[in-house]
């Protein structure tokens, strides 16, 4: 089999691979809208959330208006609760791959949020577009998590920053159980791998801080 087969063919396995964890996810998380704000989970969720809005409510006041995006935004816990700061200027985006769990958001949103159907790794929006770009206990979930950084990255304004908060349980190998065990799971980095991928997305001043005991927060400037 000359070469150029050879490519096609695995060209073909990493599109069937990429069609089949998208599947998986948008099955695991319609499924779970219904139950996804249940309190103990959501208590969780939240744990993952502190570092965005300790970020937020740390900025100065300020007349400028500030876009944020939220990607693989579920039920919109996060946005409702970044809504409850009263930034001046604000103008919220969320994303997710699920239809139910956009559904879920919109009935208990402000209307003023915008909500939209998205693949975290083909984002429809221009570029340098956001002032922050926040992907919440999600980030394991993604086929090609290289690509979807640099989408974030595109989609961010230039000083802007790029928000990574993943699970994170200190040893890789309970990594790699928890990549089995989760449906749609793909990979659970490290913090030295997720730092490593930020530097390859081209962005600046990278900060690192465990959230609580089970996640990592990464930052970015682009």
């Amino acid at each position: 089999m000359d070469e150029t087969k050879k490519d096609l063919m695995r060209s073909k396995k990493m599109n069937q691979k990429k069609e089949r964890i998208t599947r998986q996810n948008r099955w695991f998380f319609d499924s779970w809208a219904e139950h996804y704000d249940f309190l103990p989970f959501q208590f969780w969720m939240k744990k993952f959330h502190l570092p965005v809005l300790e970020e937020l409510t740390s900025l100065p006041k300020q007349n400028k208006k500030i876009k944020i995006l939220d990607l693989s935004c579920g039920s919109g816990e996060l946005l409702r609760e970044i809504e409850k700061i009263k930034m001046r200027n604000v103008e919220l985006y969320g994303i997710d791959v699920s239809s139910k769990m956009i559904d879920v958001a919109k009935k208990k949103l402000s209307p003023a949020i915008r909500l939209k159907m998205m693949d975290v790794h083909h984002l429809d929006f221009p570029k340098n577009c956001f002032d922050y770009v926040i992907s919440t206990e999600a980030f394991h979930h993604y086929h090609n998590q290289r690509k979807a950084l640099f989408e974030m990255g595109r989609v961010c304004k230039k000083s802007g920053r790029v928000i990574v908060v993943d699970i994170n349980f200190f040893s890789n190998a309970i990594h790699r159980m928890f990549e089995i065990f989760e449906p749609g799971c793909v990979r659970v980095n490290s913090q030295k791998e997720m730092f490593k991928l930020f530097q390859k997305a081209g962005l600046q001043k990278i900060e690192q801080q465990r959230g609580f005991l089970f996640s990592v927060a990464t930052s970015g400037i682009k």
